[in-house]
């Protein structure tokens, strides 16, 4: 019971530091680009809440917020296939899967597009 509580905890607390906490902007100027997101598709949003979500809609986590195309661009500029590998392998605060370990390539490539707002083009 002891070892099943601690494995419990070190995933909750590994979730927690997967994202790096920077200060900058408020709350306020975060939850824009997070607010004009639309997520039509129902399982691409499951998706994002439960992985992306969690440090891309937050405020000072170092991560670019879903729906700021500016925060986005010098990234996208890298290429798709650049993003890919981050999104897999992990990048400085990001871990491997980006918390998504179910995820497909096309996954992670529909998640990225939807993120940076390019979804569709």
């Amino acid at each position: 019971m002891k070892k099943r509580i601690a494995l419990l905890l070190l995933a909750g607390f590994s979730g927690l530091v997967a994202c790096s906490s920077e200060t900058g902007e408020s709350a306020a100027e975060a939850a824009a680009p997070i607010a004009a997101l639309q997520i039509n598709d129902h399982v691409l949003r499951r998706t994002y809440e439960s992985s992306c979500m969690n440090c891309h809609g937050v405020a000072g986590t170092g991560a670019p917020i879903s729906g700021d195309v500016e925060a986005w661009a010098p990234r996208m500029a890298k290429g798709m296939d650049t993003l890919l590998d981050h999104s897999i392998d992990g990048f400085n605060s990001m871990p491997p899967m980006g918390m998504c370990p179910q995820c497909s390539e096309d996954d992670f490539v529909a998640l990225i597009e939807l993120m940076a707002g390019v979804q569709g083009e």
